[in-house]
Order: C-alpha cells, then sequence, then structure tokens
C-alpha cells in the first residue's frame, strides 16, 4: 500500500494561479445542482474580480494571505484571508478543498493555518460568507466556533434560490 504525503499548505504563488481558480470554480459547480446558472454567473464574477489578481487582492497588505495546499504538484486547496473595515476583524474568503481529498483533515488544518495568521496579525474576529448549499462547509465552520449572525437571500428578484449565511468566530488570542 502507497501512502500518500498529506496535502503541504504554503502562500500561494502566482505559478499556482490556474490550478486556484479551477478549483474555485469545480468546487462551487460541484454543489450548484438546480441553481447552476446563479452560480455559473458568481463563479464568473469572481474570477474576473479577486481571483484574477491574487496577489493584488491578497498579498499586498501584510494583514492578508492566500495560500494553497498541494499535494504532489496539484493544488487540492485553498483559501484566503483580507482585512475588513475594523482592524480587529479578518474575513475568510474562498475556502474550497478539492473532492478528491474531502473529508482527510484538510479544511480544518487550512481553518487553523488562517486562525493562527490571524491570531499573529492581532485580529480578534473573523468572519466569513457561505451559501446553504455548501452544507458540508457550513457544517464544518460551526464545529470549529463560527455562528451564523446573519442570513439573507442572493439571486435576482423574484427568484432567490440561495441563502447566504454570514458567520463570525470570536478569536481566542494565547500568549
Amino acid at each position: 500500500m502507497t501512502v500518500t504525503p498529506a496535502p503541504t499548505i504554503r502562500t500561494f504563488l502566482p505559478a499556482d494561479l490556474a490550478q486556484v481558480q479551477e478549483l474555485f470554480a469545480s468546487g462551487l459547480m460541484e454543489f450548484a445542482g438546480e441553481i447552476e446558472s446563479e452560480v455559473r454567473r458568481y463563479v464568473d464574477h469572481s474570477l474576473k474580480d479577486d481571483m484574477a489578481d491574487i496577489p493584488g487582492h491578497y498579498l499586498s497588505n501584510p494583514r492578508s494571505n492566500f495560500w494553497v495546499a498541494e499535494s504532489n504538484g496539484v493544488v487540492v486547496g485553498i483559501v484566503g484571508i483580507q482585512p475588513r473595515e475594523s482592524a480587529e476583524q479578518a474575513e475568510l474568503r474562498r475556502m474550497s478543498v478539492s473532492s478528491a481529498v474531502q473529508r482527510q483533515g484538510l479544511g480544518q488544518r487550512l481553518l487553523a493555518t488562517t486562525e493562527d495568521f490571524c491570531r499573529e496579525q492581532g485580529y480578534s474576529r473573523i468572519c466569513l460568507s457561505s451559501v446553504d448549499m455548501l452544507q458540508p462547509a457550513l457544517k464544518m465552520y460551526r464545529r470549529f466556533g463560527y455562528g451564523t449572525v446573519k442570513e439573507e437571500p442572493y439571486g435576482d428578484p423574484p427568484h432567490r434560490p440561495i441563502i447566504v449565511h454570514h458567520m463570525v468566530k470570536e478569536l481566542v488570542v494565547t500568549d
């Protein structure tokens, strides 16, 4: 039996861009189901926005970062942190884990990486937004102390099939 080493988590490099974009898009589209057109619009917008310029959006500020989890040269996980409007609050963004390695603890490792970084940067709170179609992600966030503070519909009226869950975790600062 061959044992595959656990993915390595490291800061994004420009050479990762195509794999990161593919993982982001495929991770969302995998759960789209009946709302594929709405999810595709969101993915397309994101790929033209922050996901088009990860260094500019996530690496140009010392209080933000973007990580990839790599296994055998393949990006299998991603997550970013950006500062919010208050100096105490960071936003977790673009978390995705390849279906090939889900349920192996990688999402937890990525969360731990972001939380450690946020503590080092002096953040006391991490917020995130996720959608109801991503039930496995919502369950993981809840297990790790993220609580829902607001839910709101996303999409064009009158059909708003996606519910956005805004979640927050208070960080305990350790010495």
